[in-house]
């Protein structure tokens, strides 16, 4: 059983157990529209909690505050001062944490308020990542076992075409928030999507020409406000 397939599934039954209330009179003055939104927004807090992930903790709840305002007494701050808040604040935190996988191991470089192509012999580990820039990098390795791939408000495209998997198994971990990320992925890996994603949109299409006894390359982490996508080469 997917868990978190079931942990939605439960916080979707919540929602309709409080819309049922509400018609009974419970929560006066909260339409369903604001139920069923802030149901939503508690469910992505509390996935982004688990990661770390201010954008996913941060925004939700600025949301969730600009619905109940009048309980709260900020009618002062407009909607845009709420989001604004949450905006810089995570970014400060995003910035100064530069928050990053427990298990990651950081080999190569980091790219901020720049752009730059890497193309240089590489390890079992590899790690790109950018803030406010741009970062192309060109992965050669005769052992590769993980990528570390983390992109804040920028582009990233990861070629993976001269890499070899000698194991048979390797994993890709994404931390995209505000930014683009293009994976450029042989055509003969099998690719197992895991990633999760919050406002943001993964494209990970099917391989047509997949071979049973080809790598297995598995992709993990999160996307939010942004999209990463899987070309086949």
């Amino acid at each position: 059983m997917n868990k978190r397939n079931v942990f939605w599934g439960l916080l979707m039954i919540l929602a309709a157990v409080l819309i049922i209330m509400n018609q009974f009179g419970f929560f006066a003055g909260v339409s369903i529209f604001d139920i069923v939104v802030t149901v939503i927004m508690i469910g992505i807090i509390v996935v982004s909690l688990k990661r770390i992930n201010f954008w996913g903790i941060l925004f939700p709840l600025a949301i969730i505050v600009i619905i109940y305002s009048e309980e709260l007494m900020l009618t002062n701050f407009t909607s845009w001062h709420i989001l604004l808040t949450a905006f810089l604040i995570s970014l400060g935190l995003s910035l100064v944490f530069n928050k990053s996988g427990l298990f990651w191991i950081h080999i190569n470089r980091k790219n901020s308020f720049s752009s730059n192509v890497v193309n240089e012999q590489d390890g079992k580990s590899i790690d790109c990542t950018t803030s406010f820039g741009e970062c192309i990098k060109y992965v050669n390795t005769e052992n590769f076992e993980r990528a570390n791939i983390k992109c804040s408000f920028g582009d990233v495209k990861v070629y993976f075409d001269n890499a070899k998997i000698p194991s048979g198994r390797a994993d890709i971990y994404l931390d995209v928030s505000f930014g683009d990320v293009d994976l450029y992925i042989p055509r003969d890996w099998n690719v197992v999507n895991k990633t999760q994603a919050f406002f943001g949109d993964v494209d990970a299409r099917m391989n047509n020409a997949l071979n049973p006894d080809s790598p297995i390359l598995t992709i993990h982490g999160n996307v939010s406000f942004g999209d990463a996508k899987i070309i086949y080469v």
